[in-house]
């Protein structure tokens, strides 16, 4: 029969000796294993500035500053990559589906870090390499390249946009028959819709120029295609 007090057999009691808070100097521990060296430099400031006794909240912009400027070398070789995943504007045809982000191939960036890694940027030592392979597993890279792909499918609709307004529409329709103008005039004004919308990059010039287009078209088709076409509300 058990007593109180009684440990179970399955409990296991560590031993004093595996025991280091007796012995552990005061600060904040982990089982963490960082990445990136310890920066000497900014530890020395800070603690300059406490022996001076500098302000607290020129503390936190020291502070503050040194990891903005440590994120920017973390996040440059990532933008410099997606740039380079960017189709040549010479490829963006105003008659033909905007071209589209190449895949993101993680092998292939981390080949880039050799020569244009953080290291162009900061002095700071560790294995950046390793850093980057854990933010690429992440939740935090997925949000970031979900937000960048947007912006530059954003960007590539506005060039889009912009290419087609450079086109001389009303010689374009002469080729065609007037099922085709009225598909296209439809089209331009899915753009105008969708530039609206989705706020697109494009200066205010290049609606007006798109709704010009899309009113000289119109102008183009017979009367009774222009009712239907004019009326406010189609689409």
């Amino acid at each position: 029969m058990k007593q109180a007090g009684d440990i179970p057999k399955q409990v296991k009691v560590k031993k004093l000796k595996n025991l280091k808070t007796l012995d552990s100097k005061p600060g904040v521990y982990s089982a963490y294993k960082p990445f990136l060296n310890r920066d000497e430099d900014i530890i020395k400031q800070l603690q300059k500035g406490i022996q001076q006794k500098r302000p607290s909240a020129a503390q936190n912009a020291i502070l503050r500053r040194y990891f903005l400027e440590l994120t920017q070398s973390f996040i440059i070789p990532l933008e410099r990559y997606l740039a380079s995943l960017m189709p040549l504007q010479k490829s963006i045809s105003p008659w033909k589906t905007p071209p589209q982000l190449r895949a993101f191939s993680q092998e292939e960036f981390m080949k880039t870090l050799e020569k244009a890694g953080p290291q162009l940027t900061s002095h700071l030592k560790g294995d950046w390499i390793g850093l980057y392979r854990q933010f690429l597993k992440s939740p935090n890279f997925d949000g970031w390249f979900r937000t960048r792909r947007k912006e530059v499918s954003q960007k590539l609709e506005a060039l889009h946009l912009e290419a087609l307004c450079e086109e001389d529409l009303l010689l374009r329709i002469q080729k065609h028959t007037e099922v085709e103008t009225v598909d296209l005039v439809l089209k331009l004004k899915d753009k105008l819709v969708q530039a609206e919308r989705d706020q697109l990059p494009v200066k205010p010039e290049t609606l007006v120029k798109l709704r010009t287009h899309i009113e000289a078209v119109i102008l183009a088709l017979p009367a009774d295609l222009q009712g239907i076409l004019l009326k406010p509300g189609t689409p």
